[in-house]
C-alpha cells in the first residue's frame, strides 16, 4: 500500500506466513516482534519494539530499535539495546525460563534526551499466569532513607541490596553476597552464584543468547518498570535502571506497568508517562528533572478501564487521556486541567474500536488517532478531530474524518509527527512479527 515500509519482520514460520518471512533480513529481522513505539527525537525517528522468541507476552524478549534520519525514507539496521537474563530460550510459547522486557514507551525530555520506560519481569509468564507471581513478598524496603531492592532465600528470609551492591541480612549486617549489575548477577565472595531473576539450571538455548542459572537469593516475581536513556538521538543507550520504587504503592499488587506507545512532555516541561495497574485503572508518573526522579500523580479519580492509554495536550494546556475499552464501542476518556496533577473521569469519546491499545497525538488544534475500526483487531484507520471547548475550556474532541491505514489485521500502533507536513504511524499488520510504517501528509488528512 502507499508508502508502506516493513520495519520489523519475523523469520519464523511458527509466527508468520512463508510469503511474509521472505521480507525478513539482517536489517529488520528476528524471530518475532510485537508492541511498537515511535518517536521523533530532535529530527530523528526512533522505532522501538519487543524482539521476541516465543511470539507471546513472555519468554526471551529483548528491546530493539531502528533509526531514520531522513523522515522515515530509510532506516538503520536493527539494534538490540537491552537483553534480559535467561537460563533457557526456545522458539515456542511453551518456554518461559527467562526474564523479559515488554511494552516500551518513549518520550523526549526537555534537555533532548530520549527516555524509554519498559516493563521487566523475572522468570515467569507475567500477567498470563498470576499464580507464579510473589504476591506476599515486598520488592523494596527502606534503608538509609531510600528504598532499596529486597531479595529472598528459599526459606523466605529477606535481604536488602545496598546501593553499592552489597547484600545485607534482615539485621542490616553485611553478608558475603553482592549484586554486581542491573541484570541481577549475584556473587558469593569472588564466585559467581547465579542470577536473582532466574530459577533453576541452565537449559537449551535456541536463540543463541547468553544464558546462566538461578541464584540462591531471588528477587520477587512481579512487574518492574525500568528506564533506559539515550543522549544522542538513539545511537547509544544506557543500561536499564529500576525506577519502580519511586512510585509503587502497596495497593498496586504485583503489577504496575507501562502503557505502550509514547509519553507526553508538556508545555511546562514536565514529562508524563502513562502507566496502569492490574485493576484496569490508569496511573501516571511525572518527572520535572529530565527523568532523573519520578513522582506519582494524585489518584483523583482515574477513569475506570482506561488501562493502556495515551495522552495529548491542547493549546490551552488541558491534557486528555484516551484509553482502551472493555469491548467494541466508544473510547474511555479522562481529562486533566492541572498539568496532569489531578485527573477526572470524563465519560467516552466517539472513537469506536475493539479492546486494543490505540495511539493519539495532537498538532495544534488537530488530533490524530490510529486504531482498529472493526469489532475485532482489523482494518486500521487514522481518525482526525479537533479539540472542542465548553465555556472556554477544552473538554473533548470533535472527530470528523477517517483515513484507511490498512485492510485486515491491525493491532497496536504508534503515531509521531515527522515534520511540519507529515505524520507517521508504526503498526502491527499481522498477529505477530510484521511491523509496518506509513507516512501521511497532514494536509491530506485534515
Amino acid at each position: 500500500m502507499r508508502n508502506e515500509k516493513v520495519i520489523f519482520c519475523g523469520n519464523s514460520s511458527d509466527f508468520l506466513s512463508h510469503e511474509l518471512i521472505g521480507q525478513s533480513n539482517e536489517a529488520n529481522g528476528g524471530t518475532a516482534f510485537r508492541i511498537p513505539s515511535l518517536i521523533n527525537a530532535n529530527g530523528t525517528l526512533i522505532a522501538a519494539i519487543d524482539r521476541q522468541t516465543s511470539g507471546a507476552d513472555w519468554g526471551y524478549i529483548e528491546l530493539a530499535v531502528r533509526r531514520s534520519e531522513d523522515a522515515g525514507e530509510t532506516w538503520s539496521d536493527i539494534e538490540v539495546i537491552a537483553t534480559p537474563p535467561a537460563r533457557e530460550t526456545k522458539i515456542t510459547a511453551d518456554c518461559y525460563a527467562s526474564a523479559f522486557f515488554i511494552d516500551p514507551c518513549m518520550a523526549v525530555a526537555p534537555n533532548g534526551d530520549i527516555i524509554m520506560l519498559v516493563d521487566f519481569y523475572p522468570e515467569c509468564k507475567g500477567l498470563h499466569n498470576k499464580k507464579l507471581l510473589d504476591k506476599k513478598k515486598a520488592p523494596y524496603a527502606s534503608y538509609n532513607n531510600e528504598m532499596r531492592p529486597v531479595i529472598y532465600d528459599r526459606d523466605g528470609n529477606f535481604y536488602i541490596v545496598r546501593k553499592d551492591g552489597v547484600v545485607l541480612n534482615h539485621k542490616f549486617h553485611e553478608t558475603i553476597y553482592r549484586v554486581t549489575d542491573w541484570k541481577g548477577s549475584l556473587y558469593k565472595g569472588d564466585a559467581y552464584a547465579g542470577n536473582i531473576y532466574l530459577n533453576g539450571k541452565t537449559g537449551s538455548n535456541e536463540a543463541n543468547a547468553v544464558t546462566t542459572f538461578g541464584a540462591p537469593l531471588k528477587a520477587p516475581k512481579r512487574n518492574y518498570v525500568f528506564m533506559i536513556r539515550s543522549t544522542d538521538n538513539g545511537k547509544t543507550w544506557s543500561d536499564p535502571i529500576d525506577i519502580t520504587s519511586d512510585f509503587l504503592t502497596e495497593d498496586d499488587g504485583t503489577f504496575i506497568g507501562t502503557a505502550p506507545g509514547v509519553g507526553l512532555t508538556t508545555q511546562s516541561g514536565k514529562i508524563i508517562m502513562p502507566l496502569y495497574v492490574d485493576k484496569k485503572e490508569s496511573v501516571s508518573i511525572f518527572s520535572v528533572d529530565n527523568g532523573k526522579t519520578w513522582h506519582r500523580m494524585k489518584r483523583q479519580p482515574y477513569s475506570a478501564n482506561v488501562d493502556e492509554w495515551q495522552m495529548i495536550q491542547s493549546p490551552d494546556g488541558t491534557i486528555l487521556g484516551l484509553g482502551r475499552q472493555k469491548k467494541y464501542g466508544k473510547t474511555p476518556l479522562c481529562i486533566s486541567s492541572t498539568d496532569g496533577k489531578y485527573w477526572e473521569k470524563s465519560g467516552k469519546t466517539d472513537i469506536y474500536a475493539p479492546k486494543c491499545q490505540k495511539s493519539v497525538i495532537s498538532i495544534g488544534n488537530y488530533v490524530f488517532c490510529s486504531h482498529a475500526s472493526e469489532r475485532k483487531r482489523e482494518n486500521g484507520v487514522l481518525t482526525v478531530g479537533r479539540f472542542k471547548k465548553s465555556k472556554g475550556i477544552t473538554d473533548g474532541i470533535r472527530w470528523y474524518s477517517e483515513t484507511e491505514i490498512n485492510k485486515g489485521f491491525f493491532a497496536y500502533s504508534c503515531l509521531a509527527q515527522i515534520d511540519d507536513e507529515h505524520i507517521g504511524v508504526l503498526y502491527e499488520a499481522q498477529p505477530s512479527s510484521y511491523i509496518c510504517f506509513k507516512k501521511y501528509k497532514i494536509s491530506d488528512l485534515i
